[in-house]
């Protein structure tokens, strides 16, 4: 394990030895509670984001890793969604995991929690539509094109990168600068994070507070956020974090 008080910048990570199998089947098995609360809230912003505009032509999640409830729930909001990655290890397993296949889908139950909600209801055959309508981008988190996909997300990825503050905000402002002037995003953090273990490997995080997230969304191009801290009172995803904060807003337009 690195020393902690040293910064670990993305490229010193072990990328290479990232078990995405692993990481999904610890993380997405089941839905735990906090994911439960972002799904909820999060569903919510887009079904209220989307009432008076059309739906975006493109929508990108940024650094997907192996994690679809993201692009499930911008599913009825695009027409078309990028999923970008880097990590081999991760294009492998989004390759596997996005084709549509006969047998059990273990995102049902994501998707499940919201196919109530409106227009979310109107998609009765949510694999297959996420089969047909995406691609994967191999592509660097600091090398996206800019301004442009309409709508966007990215979960849990520019806090856990590296542990260089600079990099992460870095990772942040170009994920912003990827979506167009309006479009809405979601953007999920870990609250406090130490750095996370995947199958024995040791990977570096940014310990993100609700003060340093609210300075950083104040120096972007952003309006309208919102920021949900989840209640990690009930079962904890892991040791070394305090909790998830979804961030919710629109790119300006100035």
């Amino acid at each position: 394990m690195p020393e902690r008080d040293i910064a670990v910048r993305n490229e010193a990570a072990p990328w290479s030895d990232f078990d995405a199998d692993g990481y999904s089947k610890v993380n997405y098995e089941t839905i735990f509670p906090e994911d439960a609360e972002i799904i909820r809230f999060a569903s919510k912003f887009l079904v209220d984001a989307f009432a008076c505009r059309p739906v975006a032509r493109r929508a990108v999640d940024v650094g997907a890793g192996p994690n679809l409830y993201p692009a499930l729930l911008m599913l009825p909001w695009a027409e078309q969604i990028t999923l970008t990655e880097y990590a081999q290890s991760n294009i492998a397993w989004l390759r596997d995991n996005l084709s549509d296949v006969a047998g059990e889908w273990p995102w049902q139950p994501f998707w499940d929690s919201m196919a109530d909600l409106p227009d979310y209801r109107n998609v009765t055959d949510p694999r297959s539509r996420l089969a047909a309508s995406h691609d994967v981008l191999t592509c660097s988190i600091f090398d996206l094109p800019k301004q442009a996909w309409g709508l966007g997300s990215m979960f849990f990825v520019a806090d856990g990168l590296s542990s260089d503050v600079a990099e992460f905000e870095s990772a942040v402002l170009s994920f912003i600068d990827a979506l167009t002037p309006g479009a809405p995003f979601m953007m999920a953090f870990m609250e406090g994070s130490t750095g996370y273990d995947v199958s024995g490997v040791w990977f570096p995080a940014v310990q993100v507070t609700r003060q340093s997230l609210d300075a950083l969304l104040a120096e972007l191009p952003v309006t309208d956020t919102a920021v949900l801290r989840t209640d990690n009172s009930v079962r904890a995803l892991r040791p070394g974090y305090s909790a998830m904060l979804l961030v919710i807003g629109y790119v300006s337009n100035d």
